[in-house]
C-alpha cells in the first residue's frame, strides 16, 4: 500500500508517502468492480481508494465515466453525450461538473513553480445564460510550450484581466523575467506593472502627510508587448506593434529565442481555435449552450486539462535517438513539455488523479 496516503487533515501522516501506515481493511463490491477499503494506522481513518479522485462516489464503470469526458471534450454536446453513451443528460451534467472541479484541483496542484520566459494573452467571445450575456474566456499560454497556464471567465472588465494575470503570475518561478505579448486591450498596458513589476515605496516629503503610493519598476529582464490590430468590419487592416514597457533588448532575445521575426500572438490564437473545437459551449454554429455559469466554468476547466496533460501536440513531437520500428517521433502533451509530467496522461488517469489538499468531494 506504499502508493497510498492518509487523506485526514488532522493525521500527523496526511499526505506522506512510504510510511507504511495504510493498510488493506477489506474489499468491497460496487457496480462498477471490486473497490479497496483503506485504513490509516496512524488515526485509525478508514476511506476508499477512490478518495480524492472524480471516481469516488460514481455509479457508472469508471470506463464509461471516461467515455462521456472524451466525447464532452471533442465538442459534443451534453444532449448527444448522452445518446452515444445510453447515458442520462442530467447524469452527464453531474458528471462533467464534477471532473471540472478536479480537473482545476490537478491544475492547481501540479501548474506551480512554471519556468517560462514568455506568455502570451488573448481573449475569446462567448455566451452564459442568453445571448445578452457575453462570457469572455481570457486565457495565458506559455509559446515554447504549448502550455495554457491560466484562464478566467467573466465579462470583458478590468476584473477579468486581473484574475488571468495575477493568477498566472503565482504559477511562475520567476515572474520578473518573463516578456508578455497581449492584444491591444488596456487593462493589460495598466495591469502589467503591478503584475510583474517590482513595488517600492516612494519617500515622503516632509514630516507630516501621507505617504506616497506605492510605485512599481520594470525589471530589464522583463517586457510588454502590445499587437494592435485596426478592424474594418470583421476583417484586419492594419497591425501596429508597440513596446509598452521593458526594455528593446531584453525583447529581441526573447523572440530570437522563439524564433519568431517579429512579434506575434500566434500561439494562443491557434489555441483559441482548438479551445473551440473541444469545449461543446464555444463551437460555432452548434445547439449547446450554457444556462449555469457554474456549468460553464467547470466545462472549461476540464478542456483546458485535457489539452495540457492528454492531448498530444504535433509541433511538440521529438526524434527519437533510435527508431522503433516505423515510429520515428515521440509525441508529447503540454504538460510534458513545460516538465510537469513525464508521460501521456490518459482520462482514466486524469480522473483517477488523488489531490490531497481539497478532495473532490467531502
Amino acid at each position: 500500500m506504499d502508493g497510498f496516503r492518509c487523506l485526514n487533515l488532522a493525521c500527523p501522516a496526511y499526505g506522506q508517502l512510504g510510511l507504511g501506515n495504510i493498510g488493506l481493511r477489506k474489499w468491497y463490491d460496487t457496480r462498477s468492480g471490486r473497490r479497496r477499503l483503506l485504513r490509516c494506522a496512524t488515526c485509525g481513518r478508514e476511506f476508499s481508494e477512490l478518495k480524492g479522485t472524480a471516481l469516488w462516489n460514481t455509479r457508472l464503470p469508471h470506463e464509461r465515466a471516461a467515455d462521456i469526458m472524451e466525447h464532452v471534450t471533442r465538442g459534443n454536446s451534453f444532449k448527444e453525450t448522452a445518446e452515444l453513451t445510453h447515458t442520462h443528460r442530467t447524469t452527464v451534467s453531474r458528471l462533467v461538473c464534477i471532473a471540472g472541479e478536479h480537473a482545476q484541483r490537478v491544475h492547481d496542484h501540479h501548474a506551480q513553480d512554471l519556468r517560462v520566459t514568455s506568455l502570451q494573452a488573448d481573449e475569446r467571445h462567448g455566451f452564459v445564460g442568453r445571448k445578452d450575456q457575453p462570457c469572455w474566456e481570457a486565457t495565458v499560454i506559455d509559446p515554447r510550450s504549448k502550455f495554457l497556464v491560466q484562464n478566467a471567465l467573466g465579462a470583458r472588465t478590468t476584473d477579468l484581466a486581473v484574475r488571468l494575470l495575477f493568477g498566472a503570475r503565482f504559477r511562475l518561478h520567476d515572474p520578473h523575467g518573463v516578456v508578455l505579448f497581449t492584444d491591444g486591450w488596456l487593462p493589460y498596458d495598466s495591469l502589467f506593472p503591478q503584475v510583474f513589476g517590482r513595488p517600492y515605496q516612494p519617500k515622503r516629503h516632509g514630516r507630516r502627510g501621507r505617504f506616497p503610493r506605492l510605485q512599481y519598476r520594470i525589471p530589464r529582464t522583463s517586457g510588454h508587448v502590445r499587437i494592435i490590430k485596426t478592424y474594418h468590419g470583421k476583417r484586419v487592416t492594419d497591425i501596429r506593434i508597440e513596446r509598452a514597457a521593458g526594455s528593446q533588448r531584453r525583447i529581441d532575445q526573447e523572440l530570437e529565442a522563439l524564433g519568431y521575426t517579429t512579434p506575434n500572438t500566434s500561439a494562443v490564437e491557434r489555441h483559441n481555435g482548438t479551445a473551440r473545437r473541444m469545449n461543446p459551449h464555444q463551437v460555432r454554429k452548434s445547439l449547446a449552450f450554457a444556462r449555469l455559469p457554474h456549468v460553464r466554468q467547470t466545462v472549461s476547466d476540464l478542456v483546458n486539462a485535457v489539452y495540457n496533460y492528454c492531448r498530444v501536440h504535433r509541433s511538440l513531437r521529438v526524434k527519437l535517438d533510435e527508431p522503433v520500428g516505423r515510429r520515428q517521433y515521440a509525441q508529447r502533451t503540454p504538460a510534458m513539455a513545460i516538465g510537469i509530467a513525464d508521460a501521456v496522461w490518459s482520462m482514466l488517469r486524469l480522473l483517477r488523479t488523488v489531490v490531497l489538499p481539497t478532495p473532490c468531494r467531502s
